[in-house]
């Protein structure tokens, strides 16, 4: 049983195909479904966000869980084996946990310090978990690297300033207009996204906001907040004419504005220049836009250079979150390495109490008349604590060693008391049979 990350993000691979690969809502549900219905994925999560697609299993060995990852990905985003060649990763064991922590805690967003992943990490597991799809490994996993990433956040100031796509989203669109006085912007979309780039354009000298979405009562609710006009999504055509810039995150699955629907606006615009900043994935602006007259088109691979600059001033920040990451790390790996003991452990405490019962049962024949009930309650609960007691400080010493002490402790444990022990894999499917009715038909 091994830990496997399969996964590509903003550095490996541009928006183009990480929007081909991105899961959400229903599919999202079905994917996860699917991916743990092959026999070599024991558990299954994914995290799935603008810059990331990553799929975190446990599997039953890492060659057969690497060619399950594989197929179900190429055959549930219909991908050419190229393309995965080409850009996707894998990560395996140890290098797949500090990952996941890297990511909870920032340091491998393309925004350093961004503060909505975490709560995408958290997203992750709430679907894995509703969908019955995450054991006892991936939801310590997860647990332990959320506790990581708000321990980043709360002491470090990573989170200080521009960490957001959105906020650097607008930061890149100041930069590229000269600033935003007296100018005329459009949020499209009032999704999380949206709605943090909205929050922070109230702070500029700004003429007018319009707030469109296809709920009504969204864009009001949004509008109202930030002192901006709520605009019908299917009247959006005039207040596209008048704007400077466009901020787009819809969540739709597909080019909700191209140039043949914006033809007749650019044509009433006459070359006035018009900057559109789309931060989904996928992309919701078709990028030929931009060939358009006038028309500047930026996707959220053009916030590198936000990014960098980011990322330099924040490196000593950076490092401090390391420290904080590589002792949440040691705490997973600790749970983990006495998770696998888990059957010893169990073996040895059931063999103490079976003789701690059939001694006291062998007294109880003998002595048949010679105790009140309330004597014989007290006897067997000090011969519990007794029991206990004998079994603390062995398992606690097995717990405190390193895995390959426990190896050889644990493996003196079963010849010494000659213990039964449940196969471990077989002790987990057994303990994480309720989170997989795929695997236990």
């Amino acid at each position: 049983m091994m830990l496997l990350m399969l996964g590509l993000g903003h550095a490996s691979a541009p928006v183009e195909v990480r929007e081909r690969v991105a899961f959400s809502g229903q599919g999202l549900a079905m994917g996860l479904s699917k991916m743990v219905s092959r026999p070599a994925i024991l558990e299954g999560a994914i995290l799935s966000t603008c810059n990331r697609t990553e799929l975190y299993a446990v599997v039953t060995s890492l060659a057969a869980g690497k060619e399950a990852l594989r197929a179900f990905l190429l055959e549930e985003r219909d991908m050419p084996a190229e393309v995965f060649e080409e850009f996707f990763f894998f990560l395996e064991g140890d290098a797949a946990i500090r990952h996941l922590f890297r990511v909870s805690g920032g340091l491998e967003s393309q925004i350093l310090g961004e503060g909505q992943i975490l709560s995408q990490v958290k997203g992750a597991q709430a679907a894995a978990q509703l969908h019955r799809t995450m054991g006892s490994v991936l939801d310590s996993l997860f647990r332990f690297a959320v506790t990581a990433g708000k321990r980043v956040r709360a002491e470090t100031e990573i989170s200080r300033g521009a960490v957001s796509v959105s906020s650097a989203a607008i930061e890149l669109a100041k930069e590229t207009m000269g600033g935003f006085d007296d100018k005329v912007i459009m949020i499209l979309g009032t999704g999380k996204m949206g709605e943090l780039a909205a929050k922070q354009l109230p702070s500029y000298n700004l003429r007018k906001i319009y707030v469109v979405n296809r709920t009504m009562e969204s864009a009001e609710h949004l509008a109202e907040r930030i002192g901006g006009e709520a605009v019908p999504f299917h009247a959006m055509r005039d207040a596209l004419e008048r704007i400077d810039m466009l901020i787009c995150s819809t969540g739709a699955p597909h080019y909700v504005l191209t140039p043949s629907e914006m033809k007749s606006v650019i044509a009433s615009r006459k070359g006035r220049p018009l900057l559109v900043v789309d931060v989904s994935v996928p992309r919701n602006i078709d990028p030929a836009l931009g060939n358009m007259p006038g028309v500047t088109v930026y996707d959220v691979d053009d916030l590198q250079l936000v990014a960098s600059r980011n990322r330099s001033e924040r490196q000593a920040v950076a490092e401090e979150a390391e420290a904080i990451l590589d002792s949440e790390i040691s705490g997973y790996r600790t749970w983990l390495k006495n998770y696998r003991m888990t059957p010893t452990i169990s073996s040895f405490r059931s063999k103490a109490h079976a003789l701690r019962e059939q001694e006291l049962n062998r007294f109880w024949d003998k002595n048949a008349h010679a105790f009140t009930p309330e004597q014989r309650q007290l006897i067997d609960a000090m011969t519990q604590a007794m029991t206990n007691k004998f079994l603390h400080q062995p398992l606690s010493s097995l717990k405190g060693m390193n895995a390959l002490q426990q190896h050889h402790h644990a493996s003196a444990l079963r010849t010494l008391f000659d213990l039964e022990v449940e196969d471990f894999q077989e002790h987990y499917l057994r303990r994480n049979g309720d989170s997989f009715p795929t695997h236990t038909a």
